[in-house]
């Protein structure tokens, strides 16, 4: 697949990242591993572009838009230099010191770039306080919301006319964890870490999940009557993306990147195109408020 131009742009902006150096002042001010954070900002700064790979087709100069969970804004910054009316949010939260320093260096790096910030919880998001967006979307952060129900009201009472929010999301009705790269049975959460996961891995990101499902948002959908409409084939991009990202390889090396080296070697890879969005992982969607006459 070509490059776009406006992917190229953004590997540009990427490459210009003094990785070592921020990673140097940050271990500085926070005491930890310089190793841990440069791989940390090479992991971030290969998120911003499977954002962009998400979002890409929905972006619109003239539409504000506010990106839900902006991490360490290297996204949000590129866009607001590109001339996209976006608002990053990232909430406030004790114990991310370390993500804290990082989000400043790298804004500080950035002061020709007047990003706007919202620091509350998805939510308490309110338009009568934060303004009103055409595009609301976020990648990665969904499954890590306590109630994410309640921040899907939020979110969509954020939208304007025309308005809808846009999600990528792991889809926990298939038994797999795609940040350890484990086995997961989303109904017994503490059963599957005690299982699964290694004595030495962190749990604290698994501790934040959600196990989110297709059906319980296509389910959420209905009761507020709002349409939702999923992405098909994103299987087939994960596991063609194991085979052309490494840092994703790496994430989900193992039996993951066994299976999709078996299917692109025998040619079934293709066909994972035409799986129902409720059987793959992870899910894209588009909600919005339904259309009346």
């Amino acid at each position: 697949m070509t490059e776009s131009e406006l992917e190229s742009r953004l590997g540009r902006f990427l490459a210009k990242l003094p990785v070592e150096s921020i990673a140097r002042q940050a271990a500085r001010v926070t005491g930890r591993d310089e190793a841990y954070i440069t791989q940390l900002l090479e992991t971030f700064r290969n998120e911003a572009r499977a954002t962009l790979a998400v979002v890409e087709a929905h972006l619109r100069t003239e539409g504000r838009m506010l990106e839900v969970g902006a991490g360490l804004c290297l996204f949000s910054l590129f866009l607001r230099r590109e001339g996209y009316e976006i608002t990053a949010l990232e909430p406030a939260m004790g114990g991310y010191s370390l993500f804290d320093t990082l989000r400043s260096l790298i804004i500080e790096l950035h002061p020709d770039v007047m990003l706007p910030m919202l620091t509350c919880p998805a939510g308490e998001l309110n338009a009568t306080q934060h303004g009103s967006f055409d595009l609301v979307f976020s990648n990665n952060v969904i499954e890590h919301i306590p109630d994410w129900q309640a921040a899907f009201l939020s979110m969509m009472g954020m939208l304007g006319e025309g308005g809808y929010m846009l999600h990528a999301c792991p889809n926990y009705s298939l038994p797999y964890e795609p940040h350890y790269g484990v086995p997961v049975l989303r109904r017994f959460p503490s059963l599957s870490k005690r299982l699964f996961l290694s004595e030495n891995a962190d749990g604290e990101i698994w501790d934040s999940l959600n196990f989110i499902s297709h059906r319980q948002v296509r389910r959420f959908a209905v009761q507020h009557d709002f349409t939702v409409v999923f992405t098909r084939g994103l299987i087939y991009q994960a596991l063609a993306r194991v085979q052309s990202d490494p840092l994703f390889r790496q994430r989900h090396k193992g039996f993951v990147a066994s299976v999709a080296d078996f299917l692109a070697s025998t040619g079934m890879l293709k066909l994972l195109r035409y799986l129902p969005p409720a059987m793959s992982t992870p899910m894209v969607f588009v909600m919005q408020r339904r259309e009346t006459n």
